[in-house]
């Protein structure tokens, strides 16, 4: 009990320093996971080797994927690869349907683009479309916006996943099936909410153009039209054929590890790249992916490191010996811790590395399917996003909303997907679980 009590001080206080007193999550995770050993009976050595332990086995292969999604993604941003998927879902599904083609832009692109930076990018086509269409610009900026924070929580190669597949275990490739069905039943559960409410979020506000990303505006032509859809498909198919095909062989082991996936989808968008100072470009790409990254592999590692401690101390697995109580609540328990660290914190790489890093010894000792728990875990993590996120301020600033109007659109919307794709976890963990 006297751990049981230990572990919950810990973990309130690490929330109360990364949420009041503003603390960032690197030496808070560390420092925490320290007291936490030290206060469970382990020596400064054994506790200082379980961190390092934590962080090195979490980062030796998602370090580099997280860095390689990053770079696929600012090759599609700075090539118009970008512009080009954008441009020809809207072409396929037209005006009328603008939420829908904002939805799914947004799921496509946030899965390689970092959010801030996919919204910002995508902010001069919304604002032309608003005018254009009659549609309201607040409801694309809520439908993108949603899609691109989707994506953040539920497809690698974005950090939060890969950490929880991490914890876990398992294969990236078996999370990604079950992942796209989630996203996609959160994403409904925001279309259908904004076709409710879209007379409330109608506003005359327009965007601060001084907020707007400044792009050159590529256009690409023949073959090279294919190459962005190519770039950003071909690594979730390949990782995801390559976990479903139960025979082992080395050319299954090779597609289906996400370090080579993503880099045969990078050679798709190399083409993209002008053959005039490819090599500086690509560099210059290479180092800003790393720029970029580099807080998030680190944030991702030091979760890890906390994660490690938390196993190595045994409370959540004698706290849950009781499997068979646990094992009848399902995944209930990981979604709500979920939602909760994301609501509370406003990070969703922080939710889904902390939530994964309490429920990971239920995963190693059976009493929960890591496939099915991953997935929870994920639709969790989109919570309540509120003022504590920077990403919301973000979209104030942007379209000029009052907080009031944001708390009770965004925020609200947040939770209603995040319940969305929690559903459609629970129906896929009673139907179709062995």
């Amino acid at each position: 009990m006297l751990a049981l009590i230990t572990l919950t001080v810990c973990i309130a206080l690490l929330i109360v320093a990364v949420t009041v007193f503003k603390v960032h999550p690197i030496p808070a995770l560390l420092v925490f996971g320290l007291i936490l050993g030290l206060a469970t009976g382990g020596t400064v050595t054994t506790v200082t080797e379980s961190l390092l332990n934590g962080f090195g086995n979490t980062l030796k292969w998602i370090g580099l994927i997280i860095l390689f999604g990053a770079l696929l993604g600012e090759i599609l941003s700075n090539t118009g690869g970008s512009d080009l998927i954008a441009d020809s879902i809207i072409a396929l599904f037209g005006t009328k349907y603008l939420p829908l083609s904002m939805s799914i832009i947004g799921f496509l692109i946030g899965i390689p683009v970092f959010m801030d930076v996919a919204y910002l990018t995508l902010l001069p086509t919304l604002h032309v479309l608003s005018k254009k269409s009659g549609h309201s610009i607040l409801v694309l900026g809520l439908s993108l916006a949603i899609s691109l924070t989707v994506a953040h929580a539920l497809i690698p190669p974005t950090p939060g996943p890969l950490a929880v597949a991490s914890a876990f275990n398992i294969s990236v490739g078996k999370i990604i099936p079950l992942n796209i069905v989630v996203a996609i039943a959160a994403i409904i559960g925001c279309l259908v909410w904004l076709k409710v409410n879209k007379n409330k979020l109608q506003t005359t506000n327009t965007i601060d153009t001084n907020k707007l990303q400044k792009t050159e505006n590529k256009k690409l032509g023949g073959y090279k039209k294919i190459l962005p859809f190519a770039a950003l498909l071909t690594p979730l198919i390949l990782m995801s054929v390559g976990a479903i095909i139960k025979e082992e062989n080395a050319i299954i082991a090779f597609i289906k590890n996400p370090i080579w996936a993503l880099l045969i989808g990078i050679l798709f968008a190399l083409p993209l790249l002008d053959k005039k100072d490819f090599s500086s470009k690509l560099n210059s790409y290479f180092n800003t992916a790393g720029a970029k990254t580099a807080i998030v592999i680190l944030i991702t590692g030091t979760g890890g490191a906390f994660g490690q401690v938390i196993k190595d101390t045994g409370i959540v697995s004698s706290l849950f010996s009781n499997t068979d109580s646990i094992s009848s609540m399902g995944i209930i328990v990981p979604f709500l811790l979920s939602m909760l660290f994301t609501t509370v914190t406003g990070s969703i790489t922080v939710s889904l590395i902390t939530t994964a890093s309490i429920v990971a010894p239920l995963i190693s000792n059976g009493t929960l399917d890591p496939t099915f728990t991953t997935a929870a875990i994920c639709a969790g993590s989109l919570g309540i996003i509120h003022v504590n996120s920077s990403f919301f301020w973000l979209f104030k600033e942007i379209h000029n909303v009052s907080v009031p109007k944001l708390l009770k659109s965004f925020s609200l919307l947040t939770a209603i997907v995040s319940l969305s794709g929690g559903v459609m976890v629970f129906l896929a963990y009673t139907f179709l679980r062995d």
